[in-house]
């Protein structure tokens, strides 16, 4: 077992003696640790800044002072932030206004992380533009998707604000100086704010993610504050008490006993987009060709407890046993809901309910399910936290993040390129080029 500050995470049924045959032995954990020490050196330098990277985002003052500077003037001047984005540009903020805005916040702050065109027009129905801030995120500078979701939305913009205050209700971050985002941007007069140079997936404790946190009314001090933790953590050189290495370790030998699927099972709803930004995080970090042409990888896959007891259960346990678990669970639910009347209490079914809270009943299925995924082998994990806050979520981010790289680190593979997507993005504009009114799927 291992903790950040407040993150608790006990692995104990990732082992032979939770789950037999199907677990690790220690002795195995303990004798990957040469292998990291590479990853150990540059832990360090990244930790001082030797080179642009994630785990060094915690450290620089500057974003979070761009974080104020900007957040500030949008919650003064505005009701409303729609953000525009895919991936990584956009599920690290929605991650953390999910996570930790309230209902008001999920209604203020907007997310369009798609192009379909029914899904834009349902979000932004009744937006007035008027009392609107327009934020588009591209590292690049050239996303197809959120080009073309500006641009559809400016025209909009431009008859309710008129062409030349369309500038003051639009704000792009972008790396590329001179790609197409911050073109268009410009020829507005609108300002431009720099992308810090980390893949958009590792960008969430960035401006990236932190300002529509801000805008949101969320605590990003204590975000970043709580992935600083976690970053000092994981510079600990033994591995069985760094919560990255050990994590990631034990995911990898499990993953070459042909457990190669991941699944994150919160018990709770406000931490299911953290499944959504992990997929893209695991998947696009790890899928990937090594030195000697293997296809590498790990299958990243979210379920929501309880929900998911009933559609997913079954093949956990007795599908194949390809699949290693991780659930979250926040102590703060157990005190959480309405207590269940006993009036109905001679049915049957009923009695077992009677007197408890909603929150009393989510932590037994949470329980339940632990426990039978135990006994029929299945290697699992719980990650839990006292209270879902700002200083927890940072922890689990960095964990989470870290844990990628120690996993790329055993395969063999770069964790932050991405080569394989870039012929699906020739393709589309190959194939848009050829639509002249008339589409043959």
């Amino acid at each position: 077992m291992t903790s950040g500050n407040r993150l608790i995470i006990d692995d104990t049924n990732f082992f032979t003696e939770a789950v037999g045959d199907h677990g690790l032995e220690q002795s195995d954990l303990e004798a990957l640790s040469p292998r990291l020490d590479g990853l150990r050196e540059r832990l360090k330098g990244w930790r001082q800044g030797s080179e642009p990277t994630f785990f060094h985002l915690p450290f620089e003052p500057d974003h979070l002072q761009t974080v104020y500077e900007w957040g500030q003037r949008i919650t003064a001047g505005f009701q409303r932030l729609v953000v525009l984005g895919m991936g990584g540009s956009s599920l690290g903020g929605e991650m953390l206004v999910q996570c930790l805005g309230g209902s008001e916040a999920l209604s203020n702050v907007l997310f369009i992380d798609n192009v379909d065109p029914v899904g834009i027009e349902e979000t932004l129905q009744g937006v007035a533009w008027d009392d609107t801030m327009v934020l588009a995120i591209s590292k690049s500078g050239n996303t197809a998707e959120t080009l073309a979701q500006l641009l559809t939305l400016l025209p909009h913009m431009e008859r309710a604000l008129g062409a030349r205050v369309v500038r003051d209700h639009l704000l792009a971050i972008t790396e590329d100086e001179d790609g197409a985002l911050a073109r268009v941007a410009r020829s507005f007069q609108a300002p431009v704010l720099p992308h810090p140079p980390v893949g958009g997936r590792y960008s969430v404790l960035s401006p990236v993610g932190l300002l529509p946190a801000y805008a949101a009314g969320i605590d990003v001090e204590a975000v970043v504050a709580g992935a600083a933790h976690m970053a000092e953590k994981c510079l600990e050189a033994d591995i069985t008490t760094n919560p990255a290495l050990r994590g990631g370790g034990a995911q990898y030998l499990l993953a070459e006993q042909g457990k190669s699927q991941t699944i994150l099972m919160p018990y709770f709803e406000r931490l299911n987009k953290v499944g959504s930004w992990f997929r893209q995080l695991w998947a696009e970090s790890l899928g990937k060709l090594d030195a000697e042409g293997r296809h590498r990888g790990l299958t990243p896959a979210r379920a929501l407890g309880a929900t998911d007891q009933h559609s997913q259960l079954q093949l956990y346990l007795q599908g194949p046993a390809d699949k290693t678990f991780t659930l979250f669970i926040a102590d703060e639910m157990v005190y959480c809901g309405d207590r269940i009347p006993a009036r109905f209490k001679e049915v049957g079914a009923v009695a077992s309910l009677a007197g408890h809270s909603l929150g009393e009943l989510l932590a037994a299925e949470f329980m339940a399910t632990r426990e039978t995924l135990t006994r029929n082998g299945r290697p699992n994990r719980t990650i839990r936290m006292p209270a879902l806050d700002g200083s927890v979520l940072g922890e689990l981010i960095m964990l989470l993040e870290v844990e990628t790289v120690v996993v790329a680190e055993l395969l063999g593979v770069d964790p932050f390129d991405q080569p394989a997507v870039e012929e699906s993005k020739v393709l589309t504009r190959e194939y848009l080029a050829q639509m002249e009114g008339r589409i043959n799927l």
